[in-house]
């Protein structure tokens, strides 16, 4: 195996056991301090948290309750996360419907049947599974990876525009929410871009 080869397999696997209980080079989270409090996907490099907001790591487990928040105040307090640079990154931010809807674990995969989601004018709108196939451990999400998430929805950031409704994620079922009240209280958990390379 080549040298080069076995470098990029090496950062390849430290990425996906970030927040897992190894402690890989800070520079594979694109700089952002290591800490396993975060999970950063491989495929992605997106960075997330892996308690909600208002529930503390803690030797392996999200301790607290989570914070259910109306998708104005989960914006605001996703901007004071950014202002006090949480676990060294400052560019935290909702999910997207998309991103979120892609943390969703069913013991027998998600169903075959599907939705098609509005978003903004300017994107094009986006096909998603509806829900789990089967019957599924609860909540429906990788438990290793998210310890202590409430079976709760979870706000992302995306909506229709033409609906004027905001669409969520329900880890009780892996429902996904198409006509959600931006009032309405749901628990968060921020996501981060990889670092801009320099």
């Amino acid at each position: 195996m080549s040298k080069g080869l076995a470098a990029m397999l090496a950062a390849a696997v430290g990425l996906g056991l970030a927040g897992c209980g190894e402690r890989p080079d800070p520079s594979s989270a694109g700089g952002a301090r290591t800490s396993e409090a975060v999970v950063t996907e491989p495929a992605t490099g997106l960075i997330w948290l892996r308690c909600a907001l208002g529930q503390q790591w803690q030797a392996g487990h999200c301790a607290g309750e989570a914070r259910m928040l109306s998708q104005f105040d989960a914006q605001q307090r996703i901007e004071e996360l950014n202002a006090e640079r949480h676990q060294g990154i400052d560019r935290w931010r909702l999910p997207s419907i998309v991103e979120l809807a892609g943390l969703r674990h069913c013991d027998h995969g998600l169903t075959q049947d599907t939705f098609t989601l509005d978003l903004m004018a300017e994107q094009a709108p986006v096909v998603l599974p509806r829900w789990c196939a089967q019957d599924t451990r609860i909540p429906t999400i990788d438990t290793a990876r998210f310890p202590d998430t409430p079976a709760v929805k979870f706000w992302s950031h995306s909506g229709s525009e033409r609906q004027q409704t905001a669409y969520a994620v329900n880890f009780g079922n892996a429902w996904i929410g198409l006509n959600e009240d931006s009032e309405s209280l749901y628990a968060v958990r921020p996501v981060a871009d990889p670092a801009p390379r320099r």
